[in-house]
């Protein structure tokens, strides 16, 4: 498949007069711009006779959106989603052009963590290779947090970081297949051994859900912490004498910085902020819960507790608590550009830097050899056509 764009984005930057030539699920090339009067076959080195597939004429050609904390939508909870679930958010996802996601599972007891583990792991092995949003792996977020700093994870379940502990969660066959990022607080007892003891796994870590100080922060850099889990939120803030969390992160250059961008958890203006501090490290996730992408007012469960959307789309805990995000990743790109933020920024942190982040240099770019996943959007910046692997999302 050949596939031309009027307009791209290739490494951050939205270029004109675009090629992008598909190959067994892979992108086999990319070619900006050409020589006056070729077709865009001739100007690929493909040869007069191949004129494109697809020819967009009009919005933007983009790699597929990654969310990388999500918590479930479309009325499926990452935690202990059943098997019609899971295609059915994989497909919503995918349509809404999040072509892959990294479901987020949290704070519960171990036993309730493997189950959820053996289910993400089963999902991700049935659906690969079909055109519905990738499984890129597990995110458990807690049980090693601060209680200080719960959120709406519940205190009763939540563990210290000891080897007993470690063990007792992720030595677990599917932990050990699933698992690929780990949000905790460095600054509990045990937390630096424990950094160092999953980093070396292969397994991301995040300081999130914490009280930490900027010293301890760093501190769980050095053990080998690269990631923050939704800056600002449940963590001990920025101060002009404390950096706190947020400051430790947006200053060090080893972090990617994980950022909800539905304008409401955190101001536009923040976000805009997080962009400036850190360019090429902040990471748009929206988040999302079993409500996103769903009516406000619609009653279901998340983390064992009822939670149902708000008017501006909160997903919100009985007693008015933030559960999390009820929108899905298009809908935070739109929210972002609509208040100012550059488009090929906000773009980028949703695509390149958040497969960065994951560590999967095969996802979020359109570059030879990565995974054809493409999302067209509109003048508004909503999808229009999806590929995942190359293949038209339905």
């Amino acid at each position: 498949m050949l596939i031309h764009a009027e307009r791209a984005l290739i490494d951050g930057r939205i270029e004109r007069d675009v090629r992008v030539r598909v190959e067994a699920g892979r992108i086999a090339d990319v070619t900006v711009g050409g020589v006056p009067g070729e077709t865009p076959g001739e100007a690929s080195g493909l040869g007069a006779s191949q004129t494109p597939d697809v020819h967009l004429t009009s919005g933007v050609l983009t790699p597929g959106l990654l969310d990388v904390q999500n918590n479930g939508s479309f009325g499926a909870d990452f935690a202990d989603a059943g098997a019609q679930q899971w295609r059915t958010v994989l497909d919503g996802l995918a349509r809404r052009g999040v072509t892959a996601v990294q479901p987020t599972v949290i704070t519960a007891p171990p036993a309730e963590l493997h189950g959820a583990f053996e289910r993400v792991l089963a999902a991700q092995r049935t659906h690969d290779g079909q055109a519905r949003a990738r499984v890129l792996g597990a995110h458990l977020e807690g049980p090693f947090i601060s209680p200080e700093r719960k959120g709406a994870h519940r205190v009763e379940c939540m563990l210290d970081p000891t080897g007993e502990n470690l063990a007792a969660v992720l030595d677990h066959e599917a932990a050990r297949a699933i698992v690929t990022t780990v949000t905790l607080a460095p600054e509990l007892p045990h937390a630096l051994e424990a950094i160092a003891a999953i980093a070396a796994r292969g397994i991301v870590v995040a300081v999130g859900h914490s009280d930490a100080t900027a010293a301890q922060v760093r501190a769980a850099g050095d053990a080998g912490a690269t990631m923050t889990t939704h800056i600002f939120n449940a963590q001990r803030p920025l101060s002009h004498r404390e950096p706190g969390v947020p400051g430790a992160v947006l200053a060090d250059e080893r972090f990617h910085v994980g950022t909800i961008i539905d304008g409401l958890h955190l101001d536009p203006t923040t976000v805009r902020l997080v962009r400036m501090a850190a360019p090429d490290r902040w990471v748009g996730v929206t988040d999302a819960i079993v409500t996103a992408g769903l009516p406000p007012g619609t009653p279901l469960t998340f983390g064992g507790q009822g939670v149902m959307n708000d008017d501006e789309g909160l997903g919100r805990r009985q007693d008015g608590t933030i559960a999390g995000a009820g929108i899905v990743l298009d809908e935070g790109v739109r929210r972002m550009i609509a208040a100012g933020l550059e488009p090929e920024a906000v773009l980028t942190a949703c695509t390149r830097t958040a497969a960065d982040s994951v560590r999967r240099d095969d996802l979020g770019r359109l570059a030879a050899g990565g995974l054809a996943d493409l999302v067209w959007w509109d003048e508004h910046w909503f999808p229009q056509r999806v590929w995942v692997g190359g293949r038209d999302v339905a």
